[in-house]
């Protein structure tokens, strides 16, 4: 049985903790022997934490075990995270465990954690967006990879934070005990795909949205997103946003670093990255949905802006599939 430490201290992201460990607890309920024992530790005497959520929780007071098989620490607010930071024999714990735990992984901002003890000099890590900015200053020995949900480095793990934390346990466990194995958890958990660690941590029409400073543009976007099967003209563009083309081509050059057409294409192309993961659809019907009336023109394109074409891009992606709906448990 695999020995898991998870962290817990005042502040602490309720979700970056109970992801993880269910995907772990589902693992459990699913083997004919348990595979993975998870002990809650906490900085705290008393052992009460009080998470992000107002939602108490009991755990051990830390202590070093003779051997460790992982070490997960969730994230928190950064406010949170730097004043945790501040107490020295936490630190000192968390350097002193990770010398015996065959694996470390941090969920989001908890990157912050291993960051202090020196651990990620020279290593690649993820943190939340939000934070990646920080984290860089802060550990410039540290390369940060940036937008990605979660990767690995050896022996330490990282990921953006709450529901990548699940993608990440996931691929751990997939590592321990196969495809197979991590894919009935996802069934339980009713996740419907097990992502790759280097997809996106947010969406591209979001990206867009915060980008635009000329509020015309945002909801110009969501409406863009709900025709993407029939692409409108420029001309259609800029009537919508009540402007002419020539002042719609200088607010998206400005904003975005393209044209209104270079925009939606881009969209286009994205959304179609999107319907990729879904095997079911054909790459005709994948193109047929983002506005290409043949699979070629729609491939070609593609390929020119991701480098790979649709079919080999999809092939990574692991699917979900149940013969029938599946209940969600409460």
């Amino acid at each position: 049985m695999k020995k898991v430490f998870i962290l817990l201290y005042d502040g602490v992201q309720l979700m970056d903790c109970s992801g993880p460990s269910e995907v772990l607890s589902c693992a459990n309920l699913f083997s004919k022997e348990s595979l993975y024992e998870i002990i809650y530790v906490t900085p705290n005497l008393s052992g009460e934490v009080h998470t992000s959520s107002n939602l108490t929780l009991k755990a051990t007071p830390l202590f070093i075990p003779e051997k460790l098989d992982l070490l997960i620490i969730p994230g928190a607010k950064p406010s949170i995270v730097e004043t945790t930071m501040e107490s020295k024999s936490l630190i000192d714990w968390i350097s002193e465990i990770s010398k015996i735990a065959k694996v470390k992984a941090s969920i989001g901002t908890g990157a912050f954690f291993l960051g202090e003890t020196g651990l990620l000099n020279k290593r690649k890590v993820t943190t939340h967006w939000m934070g990646v900015d920080s984290f860089k200053e802060r550990y410039p020995e540290t390369h940060v990879k940036e937008g990605i949900l979660y990767l690995h480095d050896g022996d330490v793990w990282s990921s953006a934070g709450m529901s990548s934390g699940v993608d990440m346990l996931l691929a751990m466990v997939m590592k321990d005990y196969g495809k197979e194995f991590a894919i009935l958890i996802a069934r339980k958990m009713v996740i419907y795909l097990l992502r790759r660690g280097g997809q996106a941590q947010f969406s591209m029409p979001i990206d867009f949205q915060s980008k635009s400073k000329d509020e015309s543009l945002i909801p110009l976007i969501s409406w863009l997103e709900t025709r993407l099967d029939n692409p409108p003209t420029v001309e259609e563009m800029a009537k919508f946003s009540l402007s002419s083309v020539r002042t719609l081509h200088r607010n998206c050059i400005s904003a975005f670093k393209m044209s209104p057409a270079q925009l939606l294409s881009e969209l286009r192309l994205q959304r179609g990255k999107i319907l990729l993961q879904d095997e079911t659809l054909s790459v005709k019907q994948v193109a047929a949905q983002v506005g290409f009336n043949q699979s070629s023109t729609f491939s070609r394109a593609f390929n020119q802006r991701f480098g790979v074409s649709p079919r080999v891009y999809r092939e990574p992606f692991l699917f979900i599939h149940m013969s029938q709906p599946e209940k969600e448990s409460a």
